[in-house]
């Protein structure tokens, strides 16, 4: 499944059914490999499917037995089997071997309580006939996105992309005021909110009853703050680890179409490379190259392929002009960095050689603690208490950039001013650093009138008994996996009619990772030290040694490889036309980006260039937004499901 949409108004006001058809044609909509298009004109609900159990019965929607209850769904339940068959005990019947025939039935025996038994990711709409009721629900980490927007006469719509919302008569495309500033303070903006004013998201974990009464949305699950924590010796835990890992792998194979894994040669995705390989005979590997970025992985990950005997397809990072839209398009957000062009590339090289389901690392970081600054966390405890040469130097650890006394001195005082912040520091400390010289007069005066943001939509209060550590891994799994990594992850790789799955982030496997004791995430300086030794004789010994190269190409090649539409998208005449920022600050990066100076321009370049594309593609409709087919074709497109 790839997408759903649907419209609720509890005045049973006339809907046009052009406007469902054309949202959920929207949804997920890939050319050939996008297959089937399911309506249901009663509930107003629709979903596009990409097929990958039970091909041949899997239409949605699904009614229950009585026909009083409908679900469209997007996702997968990797345990869905299991559940059927005690939903088999209590006396159900199925008539395809869907999970989304699965998830109806458990809900109707369970109710809300359903959600417990489901693992895997989903967004999924249950519709009561009888008591005009929607019940929608999004997965534990928010894998699978599901927006919405209630409008003031009460009807509500959903979907699985905001493009499909827009095309709803009633929604106006607006920039969210304060999402800017969000993306250029946190690195993305913050959930619940979306780039668009109106449109909102499900929160993770989280589930919504819509009636008459209006809208309530509830938590059902939280990670497991209060167990205690592994006593055992390191050498048991990582055994455990690995076990865990295995089994999520394992259960992430069900699958009716071929399935691939990326591959870049870090120890992530290695360890999903090398369990699946366990589990199967002769696996496919995909690795994108960046030979113009100044460092090379693919030695690392043709080590890995040989370790594990995959058939391994190597190709290099680059994209023509005209393309570059469909970064923007798909994504529907802007992005501080170019971490979508790979991940959009891989997805588009798997379902070129026929894979429709691929396995990935996306989740160890954030659960782990593989980034650099949850090292600085560590480091922050000597910064706030001792000013010794020697502790201030445990920075040119973290920061290899910083060759002198005065630059450590300089990146020393900085911190500590913000000393107080942590464990929510990485996301102060991330603050893009021309953000206020960025900004034309007009959108700061606008900002000035608003209220900023709270980031945390979920309780400090709940994690302050942990230690600091595991609260910044909580706040990274909040924010940074909900709002950057997992929206790039799924959008990327639908984008091209491709599921990718990351075993990471099982719940369990969340849970079990936040009893590990901090100190074997992070020993001394060496982060994902537990993850690392769980993986001692089972991935080649450099691998485990090697340092953290993030997947993504550099800045000044992009700018350099696309100057020209670059420069148009960024003229003196279009940067005062759309007001977000100073045109004589934009045009002195654009001179300046290329120039081998301490202070790097090219990021100021790429973010106001995407912001630019995403208000042309999005807000001005120049790109094509609303290129689907016109409301005359759906009859012969649906073949008459349309009464």
């Amino acid at each position: 499944m790839c997408g759903i949409a649907g419209i609720y108004n509890p005045e049973g006001l006339f809907i046009d059914k052009h406007i469902i058809g054309r949202m959920s044609w929207s949804i997920r909509h890939r050319g050939p490999d996008a297959e089937g298009y399911h309506f249901d004109s009663h509930a107003h609900m629709a979903s596009r499917r990409l097929s990958i159990i039970d091909l041949n019965q899997g239409a949605q929607p699904i009614y229950s037995r009585d026909k009083k209850h409908v679900i469209v769904y997007n996702g997968e339940i990797y345990n869905y089997r299991e559940v059927k068959k005690k939903l088999l005990k209590k006396g159900f019947h199925f008539t395809t071997d869907t999970d989304t025939e699965v998830i109806l039935a458990a809900f109707l025996a369970w109710g809300e309580d359903s959600l417990s038994f489901l693992r895997g990711m989903f967004a999924f709409c249950i519709w009561n006939y009888e008591t005009r009721e929607l019940f929608l629900a999004r997965d534990r980490l928010g894998i699978k996105p599901l927006y919405y927007a209630l409008q003031k006469d009460g009807t509500f719509i959903f979907a699985s992309e905001v493009k499909a919302l827009l095309l709803y008569p009633g929604i106006k495309r607006e920039l969210y005021p304060k999402a800017i500033n969000n993306l250029l303070t946190f690195g993305f903006n913050t959930a619940p909110f979306t780039f668009f004013n109106g449109i909102k998201q499900v929160l993770p974990g989280h589930f919504l009853n819509v009636s008459k009464k209006g809208l309530v949305e509830t938590e059902y699950w939280d990670i497991d703050l209060d167990s205690h924590e592994i006593k055992d010796p390191p050498e048991e835990i990582a055994i455990r680890l690995r076990e865990e890992i295995s089994r999520s792998v394992k259960s992430r194979l069900i699958a009716d179409v071929p399935i691939a894994a990326y591959l870049s040669g870090g120890i992530d995705s290695s360890i999903i490379t090398g369990m699946y390989s366990g589990f199967a005979n002769k696996i496919k590997t995909i690795s994108i190259n960046f030979d113009h970025a100044g460092y090379d992985e693919s030695e690392y990950s043709r080590e890995v392929s040989r370790a594990f005997k995959t058939e391994h397809v190597e190709f290099k990072c680059e994209i023509e002009d005209d393309r570059i839209n469909d970064l923007v398009y798909y994504m529907e957000d802007p992005l501080l960095t170019l971490l979508n062009l790979p991940l959009f590339l891989l997805s588009e090289k798997a379902s070129q050689n026929g894979f429709k389901v691929v396995l990935s690392g996306d989740g160890a970081d954030e659960i782990f603690g593989g980034y650099d600054y949850f090292r600085l966390l560590k480091v922050m405890r000597f910064i706030r208490n001792d000013e010794s040469a020697f502790r201030k130097n445990l920075l040119r650890r973290i920061f290899p950039k910083l060759k002198n006394f005065i630059s450590t001195e300089i990146q020393y005082l900085f911190l500590k001013g913000y000393s107080d912040m942590y464990p929510a520091l990485p996301y102060k400390y991330m603050e893009f650093p021309f953000k206020y010289e960025m900004y034309s007069g007009e959108y700061l005066s606008m900002l000035s009138k608003l209220d900023f943001d709270s980031p945390f939509f979920f309780d400090l209060e709940k994690i302050s008994r942990r230690s600091f550590i595991d609260q910044a891994l909580y706040i990274e799994i909040k924010m940074r996996l909900l709002n950057l990594t997992l929206p790039l992850a799924d959008k990327m790789s639908m984008a091209n009619s491709v599921e990718l799955r990351t075993p990471f982030l099982d719940h369990d496997l969340v849970n079990f990772a936040f009893r590990i004791p901090d100190k074997y995430k992070i020993r001394g300086l060496n982060e994902k030290y537990i993850l690392k030794k769980s993986m001692q004789g089972f991935l080649p010994e450099r691998i485990c040694k090697r340092k953290k190269q993030p997947l993504q190409p550099p800045g000044r090649w992009f700018i350099n490889a696309h100057y020209d539409l670059i420069r148009d998208y960024l003229s003196d005449a279009a940067v005062r036309s759309k007001g977000y920022f100073n045109p004589d600050f934009i045009q002195n990066a654009l001179c300046k980006y290329n120039n081998e100076m301490k202070i790097d321009y090219s990021g100021v370049v790429i973010v106001a260039f995407f912001i630019h594309l995403w208000d042309e593609i999005f807000l001005r409709n120049k790109v094509g937004l609303y290129s689907e087919p016109e409301p005359a074709d759906f009859q012969e497109m649906l073949g008459g499901l349309v009464p």
